[in-house]
């Protein structure tokens, strides 16, 4: 990865150096949550509510950590079946990127203009030099396997994923609430090699409706 594929990432989303150590990053700290049910889940049952939850919108943090470089931005991401949008910006809303699309392709735009690509990956990786695998956030931000490629999930003690290896990433699922009629992931770290991903999601919300 280049430096000025750092360089560029960070002036478009407004990533700091001085938020590089994640889990001390104030950007990155939650507010107060609603305590998760005890209930033991039945992960059948659990994972068919939650691949039919195919529309919904959160709203968080997310920080990345590659060697000696890393930063955070807000997240917006709006799902609907297949299509997605998701917007990273970073404090007060300066340098806006916008990654949008379906199956059959994605689009990038900030400042620089509009850059297209057959997957998000392709165009983040172009555009970052980050390989982060979006296609699969889409499951993990469910506390769910990528169910097309072999996992190895370790779960607590009410039947939630709590670490997940997978496609060459170990994911840590640090936090639940119940939210949308099920309990979903409110903080996941993503680790392969020295690229580190820490998600935050501060809201969950139906679909259509404003926070």
């Amino acid at each position: 990865m280049s430096q000025t594929h750092i360089s560029r990432f960070f002036r478009h989303v407004t990533l700091t150096s001085l938020l590089i150590i994640l889990a001390g990053c104030e950007l990155l700290q939650s507010p107060s949550q609603p305590p998760l049910s005890t209930h033991p889940v039945n992960w059948v049952n659990h994972v068919r509510s939650l691949t039919l939850m195919d529309e919904w919108h959160i709203k968080g943090k997310i920080g990345i950590k590659q060697g000696d470089e890393g930063g955070s931005a807000y997240l917006d991401w709006i799902q609907s079946q297949d299509s997605f949008h998701i917007t990273l910006s970073g404090p007060l809303g300066q340098g806006t990127t916008i990654i949008s699309g379906n199956k059959s392709g994605a689009k990038l735009e900030n400042s620089d203009g509009s850059f297209v690509a057959e997957t998000p990956e392709q165009l983040l990786y172009e555009h970052s030099g980050w390989q982060i695998p979006l296609s699969n956030l889409l499951y993990w931000i469910k506390g769910l396997p990528e169910p097309r490629s072999t996992s190895t999930p370790r779960f607590n003690n009410i039947g939630l994923i709590s670490t997940l290896d997978q496609a060459g990433w170990t994911l840590q699922f640090e936090r639940y609430k119940d939210a949308l009629g099920n309990p979903l992931p409110h903080k996941i770290k993503i680790i392969s090699d020295n690229l580190k991903v820490t998600v935050l999601v501060k809201q969950w919300i139906p679909f259509n409706e404003e926070p």
